[in-house]
């Protein structure tokens, strides 16, 4: 009987191990909202006067498509889209072909 019982505490400590080291981790991510909000904050700031010693005579509609290109660069990797890493979604959306 006593086998029995070692052998019985043995297997629930080998399984709870194994659930305590195959737990997955908890990792934070930025979301879409995210990025498009580190854009706003760093636009006034950061990136519009850049553009604009680039580019002096653009105009306030063309600053605002800046700012539209910005959001987009910033969410592409949300898509998917990292060139240097093969994604499962990468083999399946058209912005993602390689030419």
């Amino acid at each position: 009987m006593p086998a029995k019982i070692h052998t019985f505490w043995r297997t629930g400590v080998a399984a709870v191990c194994v659930l305590v080291l195959s737990w997955p981790a908890r990792c934070a991510a930025y979301s879409v909202l995210s990025h498009e909000a580190i854009i706003d904050s760093a636009w006034d700031t950061n990136i519009k006067p850049v553009l604009l010693k680039r580019f002096p005579d653009a105009t306030p509609d063309e600053l605002r498509q800046a700012h539209g290109y910005a959001y987009g660069g910033a969410i592409i990797q949300d898509l998917g889209y990292l060139p240097a890493w093969q994604h499962p979604f990468q083999r399946s959306h058209p912005l993602c072909e390689k030419r």
